[in-house]
């Protein structure tokens, strides 16, 4: 998770122009030419949809459409917002109608994650080829690896978000909350399913301290411990894709407990960790 320590609601709104230029090797339920809209949202805010478009028999679909949202001012997003939410876009196919049927139906083929944080660094214009991410379900599931889906996007704002003073004094702090091991035993992974969330304060030299809430915890039982390296995943809830929840190039690697700068990493520690970390049941964020 990135937070950007800044004010911004005395500022006038900056508005981010979203551009979906095309998507590639697009495949559909019932044909390999599917008929397919966007849907755009940020910050859990839907933002539009696009026209409806067929596409081309060597799987393009040209969209061009481009959709927009403020920041600062009196809008709901804010600079906070973007280094930590990505941009989503859903891509949803129209359904051939069957005989009989009177209501259009649609099947959503997958979802990609635009990560925002560039233009946090001074970027006023940036272009991104980002991989469409199946549904479950969907038949994107199983095309090839030579033909994985994707789609071109461009992001641009008027000005700059950040001044260069601002971006070399500012902070940008970036947290991961991996797990919580040694949870209470009557937590019950196969009962009901709840949200686990944990918070963080942090300080601030504004008003009040920010918090950090970290959501969509995930329940395991113990047996065995966690991958290394594996993918980090945004603090957000509404992703259906399961491979656009991660955040692109950003991993957790792990390493030696002994180099940790923190508590329960002495030698005495390690049993106790070892046990917590393969047999214990733990939340993963």
């Amino acid at each position: 998770m990135d937070t950007a320590l800044a004010e911004d609601k005395d500022r006038p709104p900056v508005p981010v122009h979203i551009t979906i230029l095309r998507a590639h090797n697009l495949k559909g339920v019932k044909s390999d030419s599917p008929v397919t809209f966007l849907r755009s949202e940020f910050n859990n805010v839907l933002l539009g949809d696009s026209p409806k478009l067929e596409a081309t028999p060597d799987q393009k679909t040209e969209y061009n459409f481009t959709t927009n949202f403020d920041l600062g001012g009196e809008s709901p997003h804010s600079l906070d917002n973007v280094a930590h939410k990505p941009f989503i876009v859903t891509v949803i196919e129209i359904l051939p109608k069957e005989k009989k049927q009177k209501e259009e139906k649609t099947a959503v083929l997958g979802q990609v994650a635009v990560d925002l944080l560039p233009l946090l660094q001074g970027e006023c214009n940036f272009n991104v080829t980002v991989p469409l991410y199946p549904a479950t379900g969907s038949p994107l599931e199983n095309v090839h690896p030579d033909a994985k889906p994707s789609l071109e996007v461009a992001v641009s704002v008027p000005e700059p978000l950040l001044t260069e003073a601002q971006i070399n004094n500012g902070n940008l702090i970036r947290v991961t909350m991996e797990a919580a091991y040694c949870v209470p035993e009557s937590w019950n992974p196969q009962g009901p399913q709840y949200n686990y969330v944990t918070s963080l304060q942090l300080p601030s030299m504004g008003e009040k301290d920010l918090t950090l809430i970290f959501s969509n915890g995930i329940l395991k039982a113990g047996g065995e411990s966690e991958p290394v390296s594996r993918k980090k995943r945004w603090p957000m809830s509404g992703i259906m894709a399961p491979g656009a929840q991660h955040i692109p190039e950003s991993f957790i690697l792990g390493g030696s407990y002994e180099e940790e700068d923190g508590e329960m990493n002495r030698k005495e520690d390690k049993e106790f960790r070892v046990e917590a970390e393969t047999q214990r049941k733990r939340v993963m964020w």
